[in-house]
């Protein structure tokens, strides 16, 4: 016991130098600068977003499509504008997908990309509050925003007609409230309309600032949002908004998980193929770079203080981190729970050599540990559960729970199997029943083998529920993602995740072993192992 908490020191030891190590130089290669915005506005025409920005005092890194010759370009995970980026760059690099914005703008700064893909609105706001980054002088193609719809839904021709209602003024001044400089003027309207026509879901990106995103006050704003809202006043319908991963929205949609789905969406004709669209604002495609010569003037506990007031004093955004970790927690304890019954029930009925037990059962475990947890949890969500309203914390709970219950079986499986059948006949001898020879011989014995391997299933648990995102649940991991997308600050917030996944893990961990010390047979006194058999008084 004691080599093992040594070994366990060392190892926190060993990760909280690392974490330091991270964060130092993470912070050290931010690039400290004043947050700079402006009023911006959409033109008419080519080179959009290089109008909307502040431009970069040494300009963009890059400035002709030939500059970007074997260069590497990133975009959003489900974009599919690599053939749109060819026909301006034709021997371009190679392509990456990332998950958000902060993802593509740590790529960026990192150096593991060269330029990544985005709209004239995100662009701005990206280049306003990094001094670093640059927005390329061309575009790449215009376009046009889209709220999207599954593919001949009749409501989309209502939804049309309540947009066409929209005087073209309103949308002007919308646009300018939200990727204007005045935060103070950014909130969402109220839903005072009667709304007799129903309540409707919309799924929406979480992480898009300023067309939809997650506000100070945690719940989602945007100019998307609130374009919806003026058709919905129209429609006299209200609206739920679902906050999720950029690459999850057209699945919903698709799935009939929502009605409609917005966030920052350029409609496309290979887009067009699977939804149908209301088309509402005038888009561009652009790219993003880094200055030409972009240095830091901050020192590195100035970098620090101004991460950590950014990620989690500015705005009260400790709070999402307290409401994402409940919710991790949640979805992980309930798993550990029902899995552990499930896993154990399915053993107790294949004990006894029940051939359809141990077929159904066997074919069961290996479909589920044979499968990405990820590509389970989307299955559960967009497919059996596709058209029943259920929320997704609930089917991770239900993919959670069988992932856990299949390696539970397989874990008892292999501890009952350490145990000599002459135990079990020792304890028929003894008198014991089949159950009372099961749970107080075969069952003491075995748990010495399996909870080594259950502690380290709950550590993989706790691990594995960062994926919930992709099935809109607002865990740790997502609401780490949800205050990079506002800070545009990626070290602090991941850091801040990997240490407190790290805390949660631990004090699980410190729960099962107390449980495992109590449930050492070697504690047993030989009352409690000789309860409920008959034995002679007088021996």
């Amino acid at each position: 016991m004691k080599k093992h908490n040594k070994r366990q020191r060392s190892l926190a030891v060993l990760c909280l130098l690392i974490i330091a190590l991270t964060l130092l130089t993470g912070c050290g290669a931010e690039k400290k600068g004043t947050e700079q915005s402006s009023d911006q506005s959409v033109e008419s025409g080519n080179d959009i977003a290089a109008a909307e920005a502040v431009p970069t005092e040494a300009g963009p890194e890059y400035s002709t499509f030939e500059e970007l010759s074997e260069k590497k370009i990133s975009m959003l995970t489900g974009a599919p504008f690599e053939e749109l980026v060819r026909s301006k760059v034709p021997d371009v690099g190679g392509f990456s997908s990332c998950n958000s914005t902060p993802d593509m703008i740590l790529a960026l700064k990192s150096g593991k990309t060269d330029a990544f893909l985005s709209n004239n609105a995100v662009a701005a706001l990206v280049v306003n509050r990094n001094p670093e980054l640059a927005v390329f002088p061309h575009d790449l193609n215009t376009g046009v925003f889209g709220i999207a719809f599954a593919k001949n839904d009749p409501h989309r021709e209502d939804w049309q007609r309540a947009y066409d209602s929209i005087p073209e003024d309103t949308m002007k001044a919308l646009w300018e409230k939200w990727t204007g400089s005045d935060d103070t003027v950014k909130t969402m309207p109220e839903q005072d309309w009667p709304g007799s026509n129903g309540t409707v879901q919309a799924a929406v990106c979480d992480t898009l600032e300023p067309m939809s995103y997650m506000g100070a006050d945690g719940q989602l704003v945007g100019f998307d949002l609130e374009m919806i809202l003026l058709m919905a006043k129209e429609l006299d319908v209200h609206v739920e908004f679902t906050g999720m991963e950029f690459s999850a929205v057209m699945s919903s949609v698709q799935a009939g998980k929502a009605l409609l789905g917005a966030g920052s969406i350029i409609a496309t004709e290979e887009r067009r193929q699977a939804v149908d669209f209301v088309d509402y604002y005038p888009a561009a495609f652009v790219l993003v770079v880094r200055a030409a010569s972009a240095e830091g003037d901050g020192s590195f506990l100035s970098s620090v203080r101004n991460s950590f007031e950014k990620t989690f004093l500015r705005d009260n955004r400790w709070k999402l981190f307290v409401k994402g970790i409940g919710t991790t927690l949640l979805i992980t304890v309930l798993s550990i729970l029902f899995g552990t019954a499930l896993g154990f029930g399915a053993f107790m009925l294949c004990r006894n050599g029940n051939p359809a037990a141990n077929a159904v059962t066997r074919f069961c475990v290996w479909l589920v540990q044979g499968m990405p947890v990820v590509v389970l949890l989307m299955i559960l969500y967009y497919i059996i559960f596709g058209k029943m309203a259920i929320s997704g914390a609930a089917v991770s709970v239900v993919g959670f729970t069988l992932v856990f219950g299949s390696a539970v079986y397989s874990m008892v499986t292999a501890g009952v199997a350490t145990v000599d059948r002459g135990q079990t006949e020792a304890a028929y001898a003894l008198g014991y029943t089949d159950r009372k020879a099961f749970y107080r011989v075969v069952l003491p014995q075995a748990l010495p083998h399996i909870m080594p391997v259950y502690r380290g299933e709950i550590t993989a648990l706790i691990k594995a529920t960062a994926v919930v995102g992709y099935i809109a649940v607002q865990d740790l991991t997502k609401m780490g993602d949800l205050v990079r997308s506002r800070t545009f600050d990626a070290f602090f917030p991941l850091i801040a995740v990997a240490i407190i996944y790290f805390i949660l893990a631990a004090v699980l961990t410190f729960i099962v072993n107390k449980i495992e010390f109590r449930l050492d047979p070697k504690k047993r006194t030989p009352e409690d192992i000789l309860k409920g058999v008959k034995t002679d008084d007088r021996a």
